[in-house]
């Protein structure tokens, strides 16, 4: 069990950063764990890994508030060493209206040195002899709640060793991009890493066939995807439970006619859920007639 500090008040997160400050450290390795729509309903910060090259925090982002968050992340002072932030960066951003400064995500590196895998991938090519793999563990891990408190050692074991090779990769990929000749080409595009490259999409655009929609479908499919989002966020429970998402899709491409035809979607939901969700699915038909100008 690594050992680790918990920071759980913004006093002890600034005393952090204080510490940080008289011991001249500049840089450090910073991962997240986060809920997203596994337990309860929408996207939530639940935990942040930190490693300065010789200890390990956890910052408890319930235990803190935004402003000192906001503080933090925003702080660009201290450069944060990730890998692929752009989903940390979004969560961050929606959550709490925080833009990530001082970010440097080695994937970028990776990604110029032609590596398209994933971190566990990455430590095995670089860092060999560090590499334990344990996929059963990750997996697991992968599906936690990271809502309850207190964390469980696993948990905390998981989440650390996200951010245990960090420091040492950036060493190692900054001297192959250098050698390569790729550093300007970096530099630029770490530029961009943890920003926004736009409005973030809505959901019902997300679908991997939206494209191949028509005009009709997308509207059908936008406002069946409204209802059952404001279902879940009043159970706040995870959207898949009220309807899943290839039933919506089905749903946009074949439009119920009758309370029938919708309760044949509706056949997993909740007995006490179904007649309020096929209520707001009739009423998203509606809508989205209308909006189509019928």
């Amino acid at each position: 069990m690594r050992k680790y500090t918990m920071i759980d008040s913004d006093a002890k997160l600034s005393q952090l950063q204080s510490q940080w400050k008289e011991k001249g450290i500049t840089i450090v390795a910073m991962d997240f764990e986060g809920e997203f729509n596994l337990h309860i309903y929408g996207e939530h910060l639940c935990l942040i890994q930190l490693f300065d090259g010789s200890a390990y925090t956890l910052v408890d982002p319930f235990a803190l508030s935004k402003d000192a968050l906001k503080a933090f992340l925003e702080d660009g002072s201290v450069l944060k060493v990730m890998f692929d932030c752009a989903s940390d960066s979004a969560l961050v951003r929606k959550q709490y209206d925080i833009l990530l400064e001082g970010v440097y995500d080695i994937r970028v590196c990776a990604l110029a040195l032609g590596y398209t895998g994933n971190l566990t991938g990455l430590v095995e090519r670089y860092i060999p002899e560090a590499a334990k793999p344990n996929l059963c563990s990750k997996k697991k891990n992968q599906m936690t709640n990271w809502l309850v408190r207190p964390l469980k050692n696993d948990q905390i074991e998981y989440a650390l060793s996200d951010v245990e090779h960090l420091l040492v990769l950036k060493q190692i990929l900054d001297i192959e991009v250098a050698e390569k000749g790729l550093t300007e080409k970096v530099a630029l595009e770490m530029q961009q890493a943890g920003k926004s490259k736009g409005p973030d999409k809505p959901g019902w655009t997300k679908f991997s066939s939206w494209k191949y929609l028509s005009r009709e479908e997308k509207v059908f499919l936008k406002h069946f995807f409204l209802a059952r989002d404001e279902l879940a966020r009043k159970y706040n429970v995870p959207a898949v439970r009220i309807l899943e998402k290839h039933l919506l899709l089905q749903m946009a491409k074949n439009v119920p006619t009758s309370d029938a035809d919708f309760h044949v979607y509706c056949n997993n939901c909740n007995v006490k859920k179904l007649t309020e969700l096929t209520s707001k699915l009739k009423s998203a038909k509606v809508n989205a007639l209308a909006e189509l100008g019928r």
